[in-house]
């Protein structure tokens, strides 16, 4: 008789043995089965998470464009009327600062 024959028959005459294995079997089962619930919750979840940040994402974005939009428009309306209605004057005369050229600077 074969060892694979032997452990059969041994399962299929001892009772407690075979209550142990479905319980083990039954145990596996039950474990498995809440892992699978908990990553396709833990999918669905991510994916609701990531099209909220999309979503969130765009209305941002829509934001930021308006912005900019009245950024432009703002620069574009800068000119010299506005800058003397606004107390800013034309220089009366100009100076420079310049840097002194015949000095060596030392350098690695």
């Amino acid at each position: 008789m074969s060892t694979a024959r032997a452990i059969t028959n041994q399962i299929t005459n001892d009772d407690y043995l075979r209550k142990q294995i479905f319980r083990v079997l039954l145990s596996i089962l039950i474990i498995l089965s809440l892992g699978y619930m908990y990553i396709i919750g833990s999918i669905t979840f991510n994916v609701l998470a990531r099209r909220s940040l999309s979503n969130s994402e765009i209305q941002k974005g829509n934001v930021v464009g308006q912005l900019e939009l009245k950024y432009v428009a703002l620069s574009n309306s800068i000119n010299e009327s506005y800058g003397t209605a606004h107390g800013f004057v034309e220089p009366s005369g100009m100076l420079f600062a310049s840097r002194d050229t015949t000095s060596v600077v030392a350098m690695r």
